[in-house]
């Protein structure tokens, strides 16, 4: 009996186009938890900026059932601009009022908008 060499590259042929559809849905299904995961970071993007803006138009509210989340977080943006003051100041720095961009502890002038910095 003789070996059926056609037969036989037919099977790798066939296995090897087998192959290549498991690695290209394997591919599809890698860039498709990619994307799901990308629209995923993109809605709690959204969701923080609609907090964001709620919380801006109703923090001077006094009648607001969010109000200790607002105190909380009006408590937390004091605590944090306290810290940047302790950290501008361990770094001998500060920051110039008319652009923000933080400068060196002793420029008389704002190295990128030339705004007069306090002494």
């Amino acid at each position: 009996m003789g070996v059926d060499f056609n037969k036989i590259k037919s099977d790798f042929i066939s296995a090897g186009k087998e192959i290549g559809n498991k690695v290209s849905d394997a591919s599809s299904a890698a860039k498709m938890k990619m994307d799901i995961h990308s629209k995923e970071e993109y809605i709690e993007k959204q969701f923080t900026e609609l907090g964001r803006a709620y919380y801006l138009a109703h923090k001077d509210e006094e009648d607001v059932p969010e109000k200790a989340i607002f105190k909380a977080i009006a408590q937390a943006e004091e605590e944090l601009a306290g810290m940047k003051g302790e950290l501008l100041t361990l770094e001998g720095a500060q920051i110039c009022p008319g652009c923000g961009a933080k400068q060196p502890k002793g420029n008389s002038f704002c190295n990128c908008c030339g705004e007069k910095l306090e002494k």
